[in-house]
C-alpha cells in the first residue's frame, strides 16, 4: 500500500467526520455573524441596547467560536486516528502492510487537517458573505488570512491529539489528555507567565489581529510560522511515540 492509497483509506473512514467538523464551523462560527444582526430582537426590550448589531463584533465571535468549537471537535475526530484503530483490532492489519509507521500518522493527520482548513475556509466565506450582505463591505483578503490562521490553530489541536492518540490505547484516556493539555495551553497566555512562550495559543491571536487589526505581513508570517513549527513538533513526536510503542514486524 502505497501513501496515496493510506491517504484514499483514511478518507473513506473519516470522511463523516470531516462533513461534522465543516457542518460545527459553519453553525458555530459563522453563524456568529448572522447572530450579530438579529441578536438584539431575541432579548428582552430593556437589554437591547447593549445588543447592538456590530459587525466587528459579530467577526470576533467568528474567530473565537471557529477556534474554542473547532479545536474540541478536532480532539474528536482525532482520539480515534490510532487509539479507535487498537480498541478495534485493527492496528495490527495496517501494521503488517508494507506501510512505514511514520508514513501511518501522516496520513492521519494530513486527512484531518485537509477537514480543517477547508472547513475553516467554508465557514471564512460564509462569514463573509454575512458581513457584507447585512452590514457593510469588507475586504475578502482579511477573512482568507484570519480562516487560514484559524484552521493553523485547530491544526495545531489535531497535531497534539496524534500525540496521545499515538501512545494510549483507550479514546476516553486519549480525549481526556489532550483536551487537558490543550486547555492548559490556551489558559497559559492569559495568565502573563513567562512561560507562555511555550504555548502556541499566544501567537494565535493573529486570527483575530488580521481580521479586524492591523497586523502587518511579518507579524503575521513570524506569529503564523511559529504555530506551524509547533504543529510540526507534535506530529513528529507522534510519530517518535507510535515508532516506539508499535514494534510488530
Amino acid at each position: 500500500m502505497r501513501f496515496r492509497g493510506l491517504l484514499l483509506k483514511e478518507f473513506k473512514e473519516t470522511r463523516l467526520q470531516g462533513l461534522i467538523f465543516a457542518v460545527v464551523l459553519l453553525f458555530f462560527g459563522s453563524s456568529s455573524v448572522l447572530m450579530q444582526k438579529y441578536i438584539a430582537k431575541f432579548v428582552p426590550e430593556n437589554l437591547a441596547e447593549a445588543f447592538q448589531p456590530s459587525l466587528a463584533a459579530g467577526l470576533a465571535d467568528f474567530v473565537g467560536n471557529s477556534i474554542q468549537m473547532g479545536s474540541i471537535v478536532a480532539i474528536l475526530i482525532t482520539i480515534s486516528a490510532v487509539a479507535g484503530e487498537r480498541e478495534r483490532g485493527t492496528l495490527e492489519l495496517l501494521l503488517v502492510r508494507p506501510v512505514g509507521r511514520i508514513q501511518i500518522i501522516l496520513s492521519k493527520f494530513l486527512i484531518r487537517v485537509i477537514y480543517v482548513m477547508g472547513g475553516s475556509f467554508v465557514a471564512g466565506l460564509l462569514a463573509w458573505y454575512y458581513a457584507i450582505y447585512l452590514f457593510q463591505p469588507f475586504p475578502l483578503g482579511k477573512i482568507v488570512l484570519s480562516s487560514l490562521a484559524i484552521g493553523a490553530n485547530v491544526s495545531f489541536v489535531v497535531g497534539l491529539t496524534m500525540i496521545f492518540s499515538s501512545w494510549v490505547s483507550s479514546k476516553i484516556t486519549a480525549a481526556f489528555w489532550s483536551g487537558g493539555v490543550a486547555l492548559a495551553l490556551a489558559i497559559l497566555p492569559t495568565l502573563k507567565s513567562p512561560y507562555d512562550l511555550i504555548s502556541p495559543f499566544k501567537y494565535g491571536g493573529i486570527a483575530r489581529e488580521s481580521l479586524l487589526g492591523d497586523l502587518g505581513l511579518a507579524g503575521y508570517v513570524g506569529d503564523f510560522s511559529l504555530v506551524m513549527a509547533f504543529t510540526i513538533f507534535c506530529v513528529a513526536l507522534a510519530c517518535f511515540i507510535f515508532k516506539k510503542t508499535e514494534k510488530i514486524d
